[in-house]
């Protein structure tokens, strides 16, 4: 579209220098029309005549014909120029309105793209959502059965170990169970002379069990004596016992009469105090009313003091009488009470001799018994003792029997235990390989499965790429409709300078080539330069108002300048 735009630019300026060309010619003619009379006409023509010799040889009115015919063709050329730039600005509103819809096409795409890449984004927002909780779950599985095959590797390391320590435990048994089989046969053979020994003693233990019998039965009439002595003993003894309790029984009522003399003694004393505190009142008044004088005599109160001395010596004398009373009963209480003391002491010795004879006599008979019993009880236990060895040695050696039978049958489940203990490592050991290999297949799918989600993220980051790109070419071609839109106005705007600059040369073309006509005419005719110059008035009357001379020299150095810039 630039290049175009150039062309017709440069097409413009040529026709321009062709005008320009033609205007020289035209106004050269006129200068000869004007000054065909002197001599710088004469000087004037003949360098310009010069200049058109070395120029074109042909005569003027052909070199006027050659570029009237060169401007129509220049016109031509323009025209075809005009309806090239025409069809290019079709052609350029046809791409603009292409542009146009391929913008619109790509805006839509766009908006399609967009919206794809919204539900894209949403859709693998989504999908990473759930990847992320499918991931979250199958890591919560495989951790679960971690844990799991942890727990079980934990519980079969804990049952190996348990294995292993009944293993050793048997072992250990088997060991010991050998060992008490050795010991078991030395201490049979320990047993056996023991036995012997023990029949041997057996027979003088019966024999000293005899001897034994004879004393006891010496000693049961002994203990029959010392039996009968002894009842007797307790009789005296109850006797003891009850005079002793009558003795008590008197006691304890002398005791009770002592008491009952004891209160109503304690009874008479609470009488005498207040009896003793109105004797001392009354002497305080007896003593009161002796200090007194004798003014007082004929005093009421005097009968009154007289009447109180006479109760005041009643109650004396009934006082001393009641102690004199009291002081008796009492010596004759504490006489009974110490005679009673005498007879439960006296009484309560002869009761402690009689029965300390007594328990000095049962004393001794029940230590001859206890010693008789000690001995027959020394004895029979010895009997028992040595009839007890012999059931036991007896049982020890069937235990022995049983025990080593026992001890073969032990040793025979132990090995069965220990070849079961060693199957059942084996098969942990089996069962902790496979746990070893399910954990790796487990690691392995884990890893897998973070790679296919790492990869469906690269292939969403591929997809936001190229979605980037498509609206990248989507706002480049808008960019280019842009631009092709300006370049469209731009060549409308050059092409409107374009319709205006040729009609203008349109209109100096026709001008010129009236006034060629005109000047062809003149030619021919052979008329005069005041015909040429009315001609000419039209167009140059600008030059009419400037003397001939100034006109002539100016007109001359203008078409000199022109004619060298166009040759260059």
């Amino acid at each position: 579209m630039h290049l175009s735009i150039k062309i017709c630019m440069l097409d413009l300026i040529q026709v321009k220098s062709i005008v320009l060309n033609s205007w020289l010619i035209l106004s050269l003619l006129r200068i000869e029309a004007r000054t065909r009379g002197g001599r710088y006409y004469r000087s004037s023509l003949a360098s310009f005549s010069l200049l058109l010799i070395q120029k074109r040889r042909p005569s003027r009115v052909t070199e006027l014909e050659c570029q009237i015919s060169q401007l129509q063709e220049d016109l031509k050329k323009t025209r075809d120029q005009l309806n090239l730039t025409e069809s290019w600005k079709r052609r350029a509103q046809q791409e603009a309105e292409e542009a146009k819809k391929e913008l619109l096409v790509m805006s839509l795409k766009l908006e399609d793209s967009q919206g794809q890449m919204e539900e894209l984004s949403t859709a693998e927002e989504a999908r990473i959502q759930e990847l992320r909780k499918i991931s979250q779950e199958r890591d919560r599985a495989w951790q679960s059965e971690l844990e799991a095959i942890q727990n079980q590797h934990s519980v079969d390391t804990a049952a190996l170990a348990s294995a292993m320590n009944e293993m050793r435990r048997l072992k250990l048994q088997l060991e010991m169970v050998l060992r008490s089989e050795a010991a078991l046969a030395k201490k049979s053979e320990a047993d056996r002379l023991e036995i012997q020994s023990s029949k041997t003693n057996l027979a003088e233990a019966s024999f000293t069990i005899e001897n034994l019998k004879v004393q006891l039965r010496s000693s049961e009439k002994a203990e029959s004596d010392a039996k009968s002595t002894l009842t007797e003993t307790r009789r005296q003894l109850e006797a003891a016992q009850s005079t002793i309790e009558s003795l008590l029984s008197d006691g304890s009522k002398l005791m009770e009469s002592f008491s009952i003399v004891a209160t109503e003694l304690k009874e008479s004393r609470s009488r005498v105090k207040p009896l003793e505190e109105t004797v001392k009142k009354l002497q305080q008044e007896q003593f009161t009313a002796h200090i007194q004088p004798s003014v007082d005599l004929g005093n009421p109160k005097k009968i009154c003091f007289g009447s109180s001395d006479s109760e005041a010596e009643q109650l004396m004398s009934a006082l001393e009488d009641a102690l004199v009373e009291h002081q008796q009963e009492q010596i004759l209480s504490m006489v009974k009470l110490q005679r009673t003391y005498e007879m439960m002491d006296k009484m309560s010795a002869d009761s402690r001799l009689r029965e300390s004879e007594l328990k000095l006599r049962l004393s001794e008979a029940e230590s001859e018994i206890a010693v008789l019993q000690t001995s027959l009880f020394d004895r029979e236990v010895e009997l028992r003792r040595i009839s007890d060895m012999n059931k036991k040695l007896v049982a020890d050696i069937d235990k022995r029997r049983e025990h080593q039978i026992q001890s073969e049958a032990a040793v025979i489940s132990l090995k069965s235990k220990l070849a079961d203990k060693e199957t059942a490592l084996r098969r942990l050991s089996e069962d902790n390989e496979k746990l070893k290999l399910e954990l790796r297949r487990v690691e392995t799918e884990k890893q897998n499965a973070c790679e296919a989600a790492v990869a469906e993220t690269m292939t969403a980051k591929t997809a936001l790429t190229k979605l980037g790109f498509i609206s990248e070419e989507a706002e480049k071609n808008s960019e280019r409709a842009t631009r092709a839109a300006e370049e469209l106005k731009a060549a409308q705007a050059a092409k409107t300078e374009m319709e205006a600059e040729l009609r203008r040369l349109k209109v100096q073309a026709e001008q010129w080539r009236k006034a060629a006509e005109t000047a062809i005419v003149m030619l021919t005719a052979d008329q005069t330069a005041g015909a040429a110059g009315k001609l000419m008035s039209l167009q140059f009357g600008d030059l009419d108002d400037e003397s001939p001379g100034k006109k002539k020299s100016h007109v001359l150095g203008r078409i000199r300048g022109m004619w060298n810039k166009d040759q260059k």
